[in-house]
């Protein structure tokens, strides 16, 4: 195999299939190189939040970066419904964060004081106690201290996405080549040549797309990409009748009907494993919140690698010329403004100055 393109996004995952389905709208040459399905892939183990409540603590300009990309998710999804008609069963109707002690409680209202007074604009939130978060969900626990919540939140399904923006890149003319986790990139005058199990592939620009495969892209590129994985763990109920009709950070429940309960940060590499321990505090404090668990079965488990930077924010980085850095632990809530801006950004060849803020730069001095 040897192909010719314009752009080559290194990764098929949300990330990646977000920026080429953008680049195929702005009828922009390009192919997406996906590793084998024993790849890992955080876009199949994401809880599907679509999120803006805490963005920006450690990096400000987070903040309304996620904002933006709210705002553009009911259009991607009306798009995709209509260009694939697959539902990516999207619902914005807030978000709640559930703090179990006092000591949390207080502390996610000063979290979220500090987004909000280094925003330079709207952002509303509500410190909710006991009996307001009743009024919205009546089953709310009778020990639980409060949450804060957010208007702007929601949810939607990973998966359907996934594969809707796979569907819709392709029917636009996208090439998407499996089994071709790139090994090597190298230099053809101005262009770059990737090497894969089946062949090359030359182009002009490329994308690094490939969650935690961009530390080693990065090494073939002599640059250091500062991602680490970190484990979370959920647990999948049997279908309910619907009982939320907001997201909450802690337990979802999925248009099919099932209750997804998470989550933990757990920093163990590589590990893809599932542990008693941290499944039985997973279902405590679910129960904590919500009492009538107790009669609901859990029918599996499950844990994924979330693409964790520093700060845990995004970075987007032209790391040597014609090279764009695109990496986030956020593909779902993301999504719309990858495909959108910045798909913009690879077909122009730039990014924005006003995205300086988001460059590994960020982690050697501050000011941002």
């Amino acid at each position: 195999m040897r192909i010719e393109t314009d752009v080559a996004v290194i990764g098929g995952g949300l990330v990646g299939i977000s920026v080429a389905y953008g680049l195929a709208q702005r009828n922009v040459d390009n192919v997406v190189l996906d590793e084998s399905d024993g790849a890992i892939r955080a876009s199949r183990g994401n809880f599907g939040l679509v999120w803006v409540q805490g963005k920006g603590l450690a990096l400000p300009a987070y903040t309304g970066w996620a904002m933006r990309a709210v705002e553009q998710w009911p259009e991607l999804a009306e798009r995709l419904g209509s260009e694939t008609g697959i539902d990516v069963g999207l619902s914005q109707r807030g978000g709640l964060y559930l703090s179990r002690t006092t000591e949390a409680f207080a502390q996610r209202a000063r979290d979220l004081a500090a987004v909000k007074s280094r925003f330079n604009g709207d952002y509303d939130f509500d410190m909710l106690n006991n009996e307001e978060i009743r009024k919205r969900v009546p089953e709310i626990g009778p020990d639980v201290v409060g949450g804060s919540y957010s208007r702007y939140d929601g949810q939607a399904n990973p998966l359907r996405l996934l594969h809707a923006l796979h569907r819709s890149y392709l029917r636009r003319g996208g090439r998407v080549l499996s089994d071709c986790g790139v090994t090597a990139i190298d230099h053809q005058g101005d262009k770059f040549v990737l090497t894969t199990a089946t062949g090359q592939v030359i182009a002009n620009r490329i994308v690094l797309a490939a969650g935690l495969g961009n530390a080693g892209l990065g090494q073939m590129l002599g640059v250091t990409i500062p991602v680490k994985p970190i484990r979370g763990q959920i647990l999948v109920t049997e279908r309910v009748p619907p009982i939320f009709d907001i997201a909450i950070e802690q337990v979802r429940q999925t248009e099919d009907g099932t209750l997804m309960i998470g989550g933990s940060w757990e920093d163990v590499g590589f590990d893809l494993g599932t542990t008693f321990d941290v499944t039985r505090r997973i279902a405590d404090d679910a129960l904590h919140f919500f009492p009538f668990l107790k009669n609901v079965r859990i029918i599996r488990s499950w844990s994924a690698l979330r693409i964790i930077s520093p700060d845990a924010a995004p970075i987007y980085e032209e790391v040597v010329p014609g090279a764009f850095l695109v990496t986030c632990h956020s593909g779902v809530s993301l999504a719309a403004i990858h495909a959108n801006e910045t798909a913009e950004w690879v077909a122009q060849g730039a990014i924005p100055h006003e995205m300086a803020c988001f460059d590994r730069r960020r982690f050697e001095a501050s000011g941002c």
